[in-house]
């Protein structure tokens, strides 16, 4: 990645944030971040679920070692953006992760994205790589279909479909807090990104699958995710030109970036080192 890095201090315009575990967050229109404790290792991307913010990572960004620089993407239409209006459809979002991401500075970098964040992330893959610019280390999704099965994919929102049918949409997948249903004010500002996330996903046809991904392709699903199986989760292989992974979580449901965040951190994070070049290392203990 070519260009200038992004901010990660007050100078770069964003709002400095200390958690109450002491990790000092950084919070930019369109990023959550953290700096790597001296030189970084590599950068990973995390992109979110549909309906979710860049703070979905916060755990992320306080729990991945401190060698690693950690982003989480904040999508337009949630957190500070929600006065922006949210993207209805997938190549909106991924020209704007491209022009967010395309011009940092070059660094070892792995990618993350939670459900539809998986598709997204598969989308920019094949994006960056078109614009000539390098691979990540590894690309990881979680809670995904495989592309190439979207089309057969029953659609999340039917023609006509009422507010209490999106509602009962989002009880189902089983993310949101018990509360926020009780909330009707609460309710009504959260719920336009989740139906305009929802139609993007409704409308997403794969541009790619006759490109392999030519990168180490990791791949995590839920033993007890009401909304995908597993089986189209695991195919995923079948786009895989490199080394392929896939990891069945027990126990775990659809938001398992959240409820299992040790485990994905800690295979992301040592399945990412294994590709770092060696040359790397070897200038950082310079």
């Amino acid at each position: 990645m070519a260009g200038q890095g992004p901010p990660r201090t007050e100078k770069g315009g964003g709002a400095v944030v200390t958690t109450p575990h002491g990790t000092r967050i950084v919070s930019q229109p369109r990023l959550l971040s953290r700096a790597a404790e001296g030189p970084p290792r590599y950068r990973l991307v995390c992109l979110p679920h549909a309906g979710g913010g860049a703070a979905s990572f916060t755990p992320w960004l306080r729990g991945m070692p401190p060698d690693v620089e950690v982003h989480s993407v904040r999508l337009p239409g949630r957190e500070s953006r929600m006065s922006d209006p949210p993207h209805r459809h997938f190549a909106q979002a991924v020209s704007e992760l491209l022009d967010l991401l395309g011009g940092w500075a070059p660094m070892p970098w792995a990618l993350y994205g939670h459900s539809m964040g998986g598709l997204l992330a598969y989308e920019l893959y094949h994006a960056l790589a078109e614009a000539g610019l390098p691979d990540p280390l590894s690309l990881a999704v979680g809670a995904t279909t495989a592309p190439q099965r979207w089309v057969r994919t029953p659609r999340k929102l039917r023609d006509g479909y009422s507010r209490e049918e999106l509602v009962g949409l989002l009880r189902h997948y089983g993310g949101a807090p018990t509360e926020l249903f009780d909330n009707a004010e609460l309710l009504e500002v959260v719920l336009p990104a989740v139906e305009a996330d929802f139609l993007m996903l409704d409308g997403y046809r794969p541009t790619n699958t006759a490109r392999p991904v030519r990168c180490p392709l990791l791949v995590f699903a839920g033993s007890r995710d009401p909304a995908v199986v597993p089986d189209d989760i695991a195919a995923w292989q079948e786009l895989a030109a490199g080394p392929f992974e896939y990891r069945l979580l027990e126990s775990a449901g659809h938001f398992f970036a959240s409820s299992h965040t040790e485990t994905l951190m800690t295979i992301l994070d040592a399945r990412t080192r294994e590709r770092i070049p060696l040359e790397r290392f070897e200038s950082d203990s310079q």
